[in-house]
């Protein structure tokens, strides 16, 4: 008996297993993006064209800026951010489907962690960089060699959040 209930125990077990990294980054937002406790940022790839439209700003900033497509951020918020970013990191991977993403680098102390993922794709490519401090997804026509320049997009996202 006492073996039936630990198979059985082990089969429950190993179907929610199989439940998880099943959804897009995307839907994986959608659970968190609503919550109090984060802030959430997203710019549509319409305002990155009206950007890039705008007579300020660099011809070499212009022209990056019309490579992207979408940029979501979140960031966790309060006094207890540090458990909150923890628990947003592990959502994040635990739910999303990863398994067509590289991984570029992950980083792990007792503070923090992060995860940073690339999924090439035909007509844009995807960066997903997850920590427990910000979770950041970005789409376009940018590669790694010009992914530097995406320092500037945060510096941008940073001041609409109040970074």
């Amino acid at each position: 008996m006492k073996t039936k209930f630990i198979l059985f125990f082990l089969f429950i077990s190993f179907c929610s297993l199989a439940q998880n990294g099943n959804k897009s980054i995307d839907q994986a937002f959608k659970l968190i993006d609503s919550r109090e406790d984060i802030s959430y940022f997203e710019v549509t790839k319409d305002m990155f064209k009206m950007l890039s439209e705008s007579r300020e700003i660099s011809p070499e900033f212009k022209e990056y800026i019309s490579t992207l497509h979408q940029l979501k951020m979140i960031q966790p918020r309060g006094e207890k951010r540090q458990v909150l970013g923890e628990e947003l990191y592990n959502s994040i991977m635990n739910n999303v489907n990863l398994k067509d993403y590289t991984r570029l680098m992950t980083q792990r102390d007792q503070r923090s962690k992060i995860s940073f993922y690339k999924k090439d794709g035909k007509n844009e490519n995807e960066f997903l960089l997850v920590s427990t401090n910000m979770i950041i997804y970005i789409t376009g026509t940018l590669d790694l060699q010009n992914i530097q320049q995406f320092e500037q997009i945060i510096e941008i996202a940073g001041s609409a959040m109040g970074m």
